[in-house]
């Protein structure tokens, strides 16, 4: 297309939080695949799930950015380097997995009540004075994150008949400090008493809370606590006529690690999960995420058909394969592999009109390695460090793309002492899980190739008795 370059394009980049900061107006070029905007405002939704990398903290953003105004109070908390085993020290006598329960209300509506005491709309009244007293008492500042509440609150010296209506009439002056245990029922009492007089509408939405991830009871625990404490006040404030909501966004194979008979309640009744679809095909969803980011940086782009703005941008095949399934092969359906692979062509042919076959030959191992670092970073957690990478070079040693389970099975137990981190069975059905590796057989009566990945169909499982074969966006970096 005459007068299009590829800089002139902006695709975001792999970080919906660090997007919203880069790019001023980055809500112009947001793509609401789904009506997902719509969905996450039903008053019955506050749980995001997804997978790392499909897009749930950029939707968050996206909401903030468009709900923004002077009766609107939303935010959105980092949980990145929060330290989950620091909550060991505030447990409740409530049974496992409940004994997080109350340190999450507690801290969740201390947010609130920061948004309220800030909140002009709410008039001045002995609730809101006091409620402003004992923030001030305990906390210090309204800008205290949760790890300094954290610190505070174990110390066990909470202020807390500040909240009591006789603070107002010189009880103040006869503190007693105490756990926050005692005064958790009359902090939520002042929050949703003041949420229930305001005009305007709250959103807190809890995110990165896979940061420290790890597959222990103590984390687990505590992102179960975490969502029934959401939950409770969501339901409280529906109950008291309060325009509030606490979402929380998480990984959706975390979420799948948990157990606790409530979860299912809420995954089916509250639970929105963000799914790219698993189809090859150049309607995929993730096309049309890339083609509405590109008509809306190129202006020339916009009467044009879907078709066309297609053809335009990726005219060419790969190797004798069809652009659409030469990149989403490479993939797992998730935006933010598409948008790195075609950002990296964009940033070595700035010049060029089109994404061609030359840019994505010559950038595949870059992309490679891009992804094989992403699973790691998703398998970190799971399993230990050193099974990831023993596990890995298993693979890289063995140097097949495509294999039989008693082929490897007989390399393997030739060198176990090599690979003494990793029991192969185990390995092979995490790699599997984690779309290191697929299965693929073929079907005289179809006469073609089938394929099981995880990423296409989440509950499959690795079929030891079919082929095993690496992932292509994965077998330039791994060498096979």
């Amino acid at each position: 297309m005459e007068g299009l370059k590829l800089s002139d394009i902006y695709l975001g980049v792999n970080d919906g939080k660090k997007e919203a900061r880069y790019k001023a107006d980055f809500e112009k070029y947001f793509f609401d695949y789904n009506n997902l905007h719509e969905h996450v405002l039903d008053p019955a939704v506050f749980l995001i799930l997804g997978r790392k990398g499909s897009g749930k903290t950029i939707l968050a953003e996206y909401i903030k950015k468009t709900c923004s105004g002077p009766t609107f109070f939303i935010d959105i908390r980092s949980y990145k380097d929060f330290r989950f085993h620091e909550l060991v020290h505030l447990k409740s006598g409530d049974i496992s997995p409940n004994e997080y329960f109350a340190i999450w209300e507690w801290v969740m509506l201390l947010d609130l009540a920061k948004i309220i005491i800030q909140d002009e709309g709410i008039p001045q009244s002995n609730e809101k004075r006091r409620l402003d007293t004992f923030f001030k008492e305990n906390y210090a500042s309204l800008t205290i994150d949760v790890k300094k509440v954290i610190e505070i609150t174990k110390q066990h010296k909470i202020k807390g008949s500040l909240l009591k209506q006789e603070a107002e009439y010189g009880g103040a002056s006869k503190q007693t400090e105490g756990s926050y245990l005692q005064y958790l029922e009359d902090l939520r009492e002042v929050v949703i008493t003041l949420l229930s007089t305001s005009r305007s509408e709250y959103a807190l939405f809890y995110d990165e809370l896979d940061d420290r991830f790890r597959n222990e009871e103590y984390y687990k625990n505590s992102i179960i606590s975490l969502l029934k404490a959401a939950d409770k006040i969501n339901m409280l404030c529906i109950d008291n006529g309060c325009k509030c909501k606490i979402y929380a966004l998480l990984r959706s194979d975390i979420f799948s690690i948990l157990n606790d008979p409530d979860l299912n309640k809420i995954v089916k009744v509250n639970g929105l999960t963000i799914d790219w679809g698993n189809k090859v095909d150049k309607s995929s969803p993730l096309f049309e995420l890339i083609l509405t980011k590109a008509s809306r940086s190129v202006s020339s782009l916009e009467s044009r058909s879907y078709d066309d703005k297609f053809k335009i941008l990726f005219p060419q095949d790969i190797k004798r394969v069809e652009p659409e399934r030469f990149i989403l092969e490479r993939t797992l359906f998730r935006p933010r592999d598409i948008v790195t692979y075609l950002n990296l062509i964009i940033k070595k042919y700035p010049t060029t009109s089109y994404f061609g076959f030359k840019g994505f030959l010559d950038l595949r191992k870059s992309y490679s390695e891009y992804l094989l670092n992403e699973i790691r970073n998703e398998m970190c957690g799971h399993i230990s460090d050193d099974q990831i990478d023993t596990g890995l070079q298993l693979l890289k040693q063995f140097n097949r793309h495509n294999f039989k389970y008693t082929d490897i099975k007989l390399y393997w137990d030739k060198n176990k002492d090599k690979y003494k981190a990793v029991e192969l069975d185990n390995i092979l059905s995490i790699f599997f899980k984690f779309n290191i590796v697929g299965n693929k057989w073929f079907k005289d009566d179809h006469k073609k190739n089938f394929y099981s990945w995880a990423h296409r169909d989440p509950r499959s499982e690795l079929d030891f008795d079919k082929e095993i074969i690496i992932h292509l966006g994965l077998r330039d970096e791994l060498s096979v």
